[in-house]
């Protein structure tokens, strides 16, 4: 499955120093391999992830990527995607089922009132929704790393940037590292809002890059590799229980360097 989803070639715009944008040239085919595996490490495919609600959290997570839609004015600390999701399908021509529009906060309050309507008109038209527009979803994540990419780098000192690109360099190499750097940010989030932050740390795709090494015959295993110490050093510091996650997280990001690259 993953040998013939990989089996697509990749053109990649460079980055020079001075750059203010990142591009990303891929095919209708490419951005559907890759949304595929994207959907398959946050939903495992399946139609019914595509509203959640994990336990321990204060916020439902949907669509393909798990995008999160705050309940409360107060929010939280995690970046809020999904009602920029929504205003990406409106400008795309696609239009979004008029309720999601009626409040700009989520309307269930709790997770038991999430799932005890579950079933019900509501959730059931908007997994139908999402379920029929995954490009546009996919779409939006690549968005997502092409504009996080210039916000990293300008978010780091002289010799942070050279290590940043550098890394970036033999990630954008191959479809695999792409792959790579698509899940995480749509993971973890791109490192650089400090409200993402557990004791001043931060666990983005710019705090993975930069506890990579500096010498690596493997991006992915170096980036796995990275990106466990990142995540082991939030559970440590989180003002939560977090550790209950923290098994599942390794085994995703691990299994970065058993995809095969090409």
């Amino acid at each position: 499955m993953l040998r013939f989803l990989f089996a697509i070639s990749l053109f990649i715009s460079t980055l020079s120093a001075c750059s203010q944008s990142y591009k990303l040239n891929l095919t209708t085919q490419q951005t559907e391999a890759l949304g595929l595996l994207i959907w398959k490490n946050e939903g495992q495919q399946k139609s019914q992830h595509l509203t959640t609600w994990n336990r321990g959290e204060n916020f439902p997570s949907l669509g393909l990527g798990h995008f999160i839609w705050y309940p409360n004015k107060g929010k939280g600390p995690f970046k809020e995607q999904f009602p920029e999701l929504l205003n990406y399908f409106k400008n795309n021509g696609v239009q979004p089922p008029p309720w999601l529009f009626a409040t700009p906060l989520a309307p269930w309050k709790s997770r038991e009132q999430f799932y005890s309507e579950f079933n019900g008109e509501k959730l059931t038209g908007l997994r139908s929704f999402l379920s029929e527009h995954l490009d546009l979803q996919v779409k939006f994540i690549v968005l997502r790393l092409e504009a996080a990419i210039p916000r990293i780098i300008a978010d780091c000192n002289t010799q942070q940037k050279k290590r940043i690109k550098a890394n970036l360099a033999q990630l954008t190499s191959t479809t695999a590292g792409l792959f790579t750097l698509l899940d995480y940010i749509n993971f973890k989030g791109d490192g650089v809002s400090k409200k993402e932050r557990y004791q001043g740390e931060g666990w983005g795709l710019k705090q993975v890059l930069l506890t990579m090494p500096k010498e690596y015959e493997n991006p992915l295993r170096a980036f796995g590799l990275s990106a466990d110490e990142v995540l082991t050093r939030r559970v440590k510091n989180s003002p939560r229980d977090e550790f209950r996650w923290l098994k599942g997280w390794r085994a995703r990001i691990h299994a970065y360097q058993a995809i095969i690259a090409y």
